[in-house]
């Protein structure tokens, strides 16, 4: 059945009714069934998802529990979901008084007409007869709601008052002992009007104002706790980066090319020493002056003349061809002695060798 179908039809005709359970006549309840009365209704457009959830919701004849249920129907709710609501009467039923079926028709009529989004969900009523607290608990173990929503007055009372009225609270007992997550509903004139009260309060601020007028702990003495990073120029950071990312010398700021002016400052020239007229007329003939030295040089000579003498190179080449020579001179004659040694050898046994030949 369409969308528009079903919005155009009277809302009485787009639940349909499925199998319904009365446990009361009976009186006992077991681990599956509570001793209530169940009603269960489906949309007619209502299909099983893949991401299908079950809340739970508590009603009953106070203004906040409908708040809560019209909330759930309006903010979480979706196409494919279904909703337990739950109804408990602590007072004992008689077994023949079938008033109770015609006041659960009754409620889940009004649950009904108040889903004015017209949402494909499912609705089960358990009206339920126990105690309040137990008969939650035992509904919560068969149906394992995704959620629980209760309402509640929107009271906030301090000291014994608070104490003694809260202590009756259901809210603040599915908050404490609820297996399931829980959202407590508040009436919204309850919420309006608090949020109206907060906002003109003067002595109200805001968390940026309140840190305005409070001393940091990083601006007192023991401040360099905080201090995760030194404070580098803009130079070594460049250096840092550069480094890190292995950019070229051009890109590093603490790198400065080389002046060559710089580096000849600090060693001086050595001074052309000046040529006798003496030296100049031996050059002029073809000769090669004597060298001058000084005393200190005189010195440094007499005493390295002590320690060794400086051979020239043709020299110490015509010595080393010598021993050369004289070598292979000394192997050449053994080896002609040698050979001399073993021919005298062989002709002494010729003559008188040998033996008696037969």
């Amino acid at each position: 059945m369409a969308t528009e179908t079903l919005t155009e039809s009277p809302r009485s005709q787009r639940f349909e009714s499925h199998v319904a359970f009365d446990n009361i006549a009976t009186g006992e309840s077991t681990e599956y069934n509570p001793i209530s009365f169940t009603l269960n209704y489906r949309h007619a457009g209502f299909q099983f998802r893949r991401r299908h959830r079950t809340f739970m919701v508590g009603v009953d004849d106070n203004s906040y529990s409908d708040h809560a249920l019209q909330w759930l129907l309006e903010e979480l709710v979706d196409d494919g979901d279904e909703i337990v609501c739950v109804r408990v009467i602590e007072a004992t039923i008689l077994k023949t008084d079938s008033a109770y079926k015609e006041e659960a028709r009754a409620l889940m009529e009004s649950i009904q007409a108040k889903n004015t989004q017209n949402r494909a969900i499912g609705l089960i009523l358990e009206y339920a007869v126990g105690k309040l607290h137990n008969t939650f608990q035992h509904l919560i173990k068969i149906y394992q709601p995704s959620m629980l929503i209760v309402g509640t007055k929107g009271r906030s009372l301090d000291g014994v008052q608070g104490f003694l009225v809260n202590r009756s609270s259901f809210s603040k007992y599915c908050l404490q002992y609820s297996p399931v997550p829980v959202v407590v509903v508040r009436p919204n004139e309850k919420r309006e009007k608090k949020k109206a009260k907060r906002a003109h309060d003067p002595s109200r601020q805001s968390y940026a104002q309140m840190l305005l007028g409070q001393p940091h702990e990083a601006d007192s003495e023991n401040s360099s706790v905080y201090e995760l990073e030194p404070n580098l120029t803009a130079d070594e950071e460049a250096h840092r980066v550069a480094v890190a990312v292995g950019l070229p010398a051009a890109y590093d700021p603490t790198i400065k090319p080389i002046d060559p002016t710089t580096l000849l400052k600090n060693f001086g020239r050595r001074s052309v020493p000046e040529v006798s007229k003496e030296a100049l007329a031996i050059v002029s003939k073809g000769g090669l002056p004597a060298e001058k030295k000084s005393p200190d040089r005189e010195d440094s000579d007499s005493d390295s003349e002590g320690e060794f003498d400086a051979t020239p190179g043709e020299d110490l080449l015509k010595e080393r061809l010598h021993k050369m020579e004289v070598g292979e001179g000394a192997a050449l004659r053994a080896e002609g002695r040698k050979m001399s040694s073993g021919s005298a050898d062989s002709d002494e046994d010729q003559p008188g060798g040998g033996g008696a030949k037969t």
